[in-house]
């Protein structure tokens, strides 16, 4: 895989930006690539001394002071990490000039949460408005930077913004040990238990749908150029971010890549409420990756490609039908029977 060639990480010289700074300078050491460090100083914030001296004066020392700190922390990791940084204080709005800075960088790198507006990047309207908008891959630095990635787990859906996830993490995490998970939440196994399906008969119907759906990773994995025997592939049954969080502490993943704007739940990860959720809760980084600009795959609006079926398209008889037939629980004469019984109910 190409490895990442520009970088820009936006500090606010609190612990978690300082923190995203050295995560970034980490990553350009290991990618060769050019590195940015980026301060935005917001006017509005140097009000209290336009009232009595020159409207510039309180704005030109705060831009000298942030741009000195700036050269300090170049000076700190070109003798640390070995990679030659440039600097730039931008005098704006925060989300305006956050875009207009990584306009033409390959990753952007941000802290969890800082002082003064920062703050406020990662909770409310602003990183949502940041996670829709921005057109290159975001990564939010939650921990001390300790060494590089080890293991990062990557949640899939299977629509094209979760695969290109799986590019994205296999460019940035090369050495890493890389893990490809995949939440089931359907109420498949409700439908098969209102037909009075025996368990072994479920129990059989969901192992085989794990087995086919690891497969399907593996077969995804190869058709994006990568080494399937190389990564781990993990199937959990339940709401998907529920279940990434807790295979992600399961696993001691050190970096969670996901996909956005998807067509499931799993595609919303990062959006709303959820992300609020996830960003919290989470102990590890987080690599937001955007929808590729292609559209998607025409496979991927499927049924059987969602996370979750909606109650009203489930067909309980088939469903019923088909699980009995594999587990081999029926036999086709019982069959009119089951789809009968399975009709003449429905999911809540």
């Amino acid at each position: 895989m190409t490895p990442i060639t520009s970088i820009v990480v936006a500090t606010d010289f609190s612990i978690d930006g300082n923190n995203a700074v050295r995560r970034a300078a980490l990553l350009a050491h290991e990618h060769g690539a050019r590195l940015k460090l980026v301060h935005v100083l917001d006017p509005t914030g140097c009000k209290p001394l336009r009232d009595w001296f020159s409207p510039s004066i309180d704005i030109d020392l705060k831009a000298a002071q942030a741009r000195e700190s700036l050269r300090r922390f170049a000076v700190e990791i070109a003798g640390r990490y070995d990679v030659t940084a440039t600097v730039e204080v931008v005098v704006g709005e925060l989300l305006e000039s956050l875009m207009q800075a990584s306009e033409r960088a390959e990753l952007l790198v941000l802290g969890r949460r800082g002082h003064s507006r920062f703050q406020a990047l990662l909770v409310g309207r602003t990183v949502d408005r940041l996670l829709r908008t921005c057109r290159r891959p975001v990564l939010v630095v939650k921990t001390s930077v300790e060494g590089a990635y080890r293991r990062v787990l990557v949640p899939v859906d299977f629509t094209a913004p979760s695969l290109a996830a799986v590019q994205v993490a296999a460019r940035l995490a090369r050495d890493s040990s890389m893990h490809v998970f995949h939440s089931i939440n359907s109420h498949r196994e409700a439908v098969l238990r209102e037909t009075d399906m025996p368990e072994h008969v479920i129990r059989e119907s969901r192992l085989r749908r794990d087995a086919g759906t690891i497969a399907r990773m593996r077969r995804q994995a190869a058709r994006l150029g990568l080494d399937s025997t190389r990564m781990g592939f993990a199937v959990a049954h339940g709401h998907p971010v529920w279940s990434t969080l807790r295979h992600a502490r399961w696993l001691g993943a050190d970096l969670i890549v996901a996909g956005k704007q998807g067509r499931s739940t799993l595609g919303e990860f990062l959006l709303g409420s959820v992300s609020r959720r996830v960003l919290a809760e989470s102990s590890c980084d987080m690599l937001i990756v955007p929808q590729p600009c292609k559209k998607p795959l025409a496979h991927a609006t499927s049924p059987q490609m969602r996370l979750a079926e909606p109650a009203g398209q489930v067909d309980t008889a088939a469903l019923a039908r088909s699980a009995a037939a594999l587990a081999g629980a029926l036999t086709p004469a019982q069959w009119p029977e089951t789809a009968e019984r399975s009709l003449s109910r429905r999911l809540p």
